[in-house]
């Protein structure tokens, strides 16, 4: 009789779950499959795509430190879709699924049923998250591994011992789909593992794991570089992202406080509105509660400190430019969330007699009502005033609405200017060059908000058939890692094949066949000014108020633009 008894309610929590699993599933396709985006969305998106044709770090496919498991995952996946931007996206979906998936299980385990299912809902309708799981970027992947190693280990420092070597194997082969995320989720997993208790063969045991799996992803990185001394040089750039958004780095004390400024809008915009209401709340009203021994000392508490705070505090320290670096976290802070809701839907069922359910159920109706309103209103701060301003060259005012506009305009609308941008550029390259790639070359330097719309790397893509030239001298590469002082650089891609080169003064060999320039430059640079003065240029005004130049060189066959040299033939 108790056998059948138990076998039931096995049953019953199986179809729970289940039906859970169900509802997540069905939620993360409705919102994320109708709006998912239609171009490559970023720099590092094509980096990603370009990898899936070649696997080579010096050149960017993908960029530094590697990401091999991710790009011969998405490789795979590229077989059912030949696509790589629907083959990235579909990842960003299925991972942002297993990511929602396994932060309901662990805050389960964490706090209790109704807390786990209200921080599953709201991460799905997270607009960070949400954002992410639209476009082809590998963020959602990483917060996938970032869960999935937080449960495995959890359970580690519950004492069930099965969860022991796959959690040691998962932060392992983590690194290659992020190799930082090693780095972060470290002191958790440790931490677990040691409460566990550590003997002397299990240490053994668990680094061996831990180094064979690592190798399982290094030494074929290091192969496709080609070599270590070719894979360190290429690892290294990675850090010269710092140089403009870290004082540690050199940068100006005012960019990094700009920066760490965004990545607390970027943490309430995870949250939502209304959830970062509830954080703060909690802490302004339960301070002392918050701030007992007793209660810090709690192992749930320790465990969800060593999975948020190491990379938060990397990223204060070390800001970095996007906000899907917060991913890596913000499951933990959703599993919190989860359980302030319950809390204070408690406190609303005292107040006003009224169930749990129904408390809970209008806490979690608002915050998902307020995350939809911000992910779908088509609000567009910028309205593309700044886009063709050298940062410079911008007032206070412009400044100002920039930095709103890059730190808190994650939303469908920014994923449709996008899309819509590249169409522009694409169709009116095109008309252009009436359809002529081979007497066409297109000449790129960055506007403010290249990475958002039609930047080299993109052109490059998805004009494969025409040469495309990137130009970066003094004017244009302040706010790069690579700043350049006296030296001007070229880089050019024909059939996904990119050519550099560097010095004082770069000539540039046009093909005999050229007949015309497409130029995509802010039309308030000293290039600008410059190029007008050395050949006719003709101006075609975008939908968008986004401008294209183009320039005839039918009688033209040499002409100098600063410490560049255009030569045909």
């Amino acid at each position: 009789m108790l056998k059948k008894i138990l076998i039931d309610k096995l049953k019953q929590r199986l179809s729970g779950e289940i039906s859970i699993i169900g509802i997540f599933s069905i939620l993360v396709l409705l919102t994320r499959l109708p709006f998912i985006s239609r171009y490559l969305f970023e720099w590092d998106s094509v980096n990603f795509a370009l990898g899936f044709e070649k696997f080579d770090i010096v050149a960017h496919q993908p960029h530094s430190p590697g990401y091999i498991f991710f790009v011969g995952l998405g490789k795979v996946v590229n077989l059912l879709f030949n696509d790589a931007n629907t083959s990235l996206v579909f990842l960003s979906i299925i991972f942002s699924l297993g990511t929602v998936i396994l932060t309901y299980f662990l805050a389960r385990q964490l706090t209790s049923q109704w807390a786990a299912l209200s921080a599953g809902l709201l991460l799905i309708f997270s607009p960070v998250f949400w954002f992410y799981g639209e476009i082809a970027t590998i963020y959602t992947t990483a917060s996938f591994m970032a869960v999935l190693i937080a449960f495995l280990s959890y359970n580690v420092l519950k004492g069930d011992g099965r969860f022991l070597y796959p959690s040691a194997l998962a932060l392992a082969l983590a690194g290659g789909f992020r190799q930082d995320m090693m780095v972060f989720i470290f002191p958790v997993w440790f931490y677990c593992i040691y409460q566990s208790g550590l003997t002397l063969k299990r240490t053994v045991k668990l680094t061996t794991v831990l180094i064979l799996s690592a190798l399982a992803w290094l030494i074929p990185t290091i192969i496709f570089t080609g070599g270590y001394s070719a894979y360190a040089r290429a690892a290294g750039h990675f850090m010269g992202a710092f140089q403009t958004t870290s004082i540690l780095s050199g940068a100006p004390w005012t960019s990094h406080l700009l920066m760490d400024l965004m990545l607390l809008v970027w943490i309430i915009l995870g949250l939502g509105l209304v959830g970062a209401l509830f954080y703060l709340l909690f802490i302004v009203k339960e301070s002392k509660r918050v701030f007992r021994w007793e209660y810090l000392k709690n192992r749930k508490i320790i465990f969800l400190f060593l999975w948020i705070m190491p990379a938060l505090l990397f990223q204060v320290l070390l800001p970095l430019s996007k906000p899907g670096y917060t991913l890596i976290y913000l499951a933990g802070l959703m599993i919190i969330l989860g359980y302030l809701l319950e809390f204070y839907a408690f406190k609303l069922k005292k107040r006003f007699e009224i169930s749990l359910n129904t408390a809970l159920g209008a806490l979690l109706l608002i915050c998902i009502l307020f995350n939809s309103l911000f992910f779908f209103y088509p609000y567009n701060l910028n309205t593309e005033s700044t886009w063709e301003t050298q940062l410079n060259q911008m007032n206070s005012t412009q400044k100002i609405i920039l930095g709103i506009d890059l730190s808190s305009m994650y939303n469908l609308k920014k994923i449709k200017i996008n899309d819509d941008n590249m169409d522009l550029h694409i169709h009116t390259i095109h008309q252009i060059s009436n359809n002529q790639h081979e007497t066409t070359s297109i000449v790129i330097r960055d506007i403010t908000r290249e990475d958002q719309g039609f930047s080299w790397r993109k052109a490059s893509y998805y004009l494969p058939d025409y040469n495309v030239y990137y130009l970066q001298d003094y004017e244009n590469s302040q706010t790069k890692s690579n700043k350049l002082q006296s030296n001007v650089t070229v880089s050019k891609s024909i059939h996904h094949q990119i050519y550099s080169s560097e010095g004082p003064l770069v000539e540039i060999n046009l093909d005999p066949t050229t007949q015309k320039i497409v130029w995509v430059v802010s039309d308030r640079s000293q290039f600008y000014k410059l190029l007008k003065s050395q050949v006719p240029v003709n101006e075609v005004l975008l939908s968008n108020g986004l401008k294209i130049y183009y320039s005839d060189l039918e009688s033209v066959d040499y002409f100098k633009v600063g410490g560049f040299v255009f030569k045909r033939g």
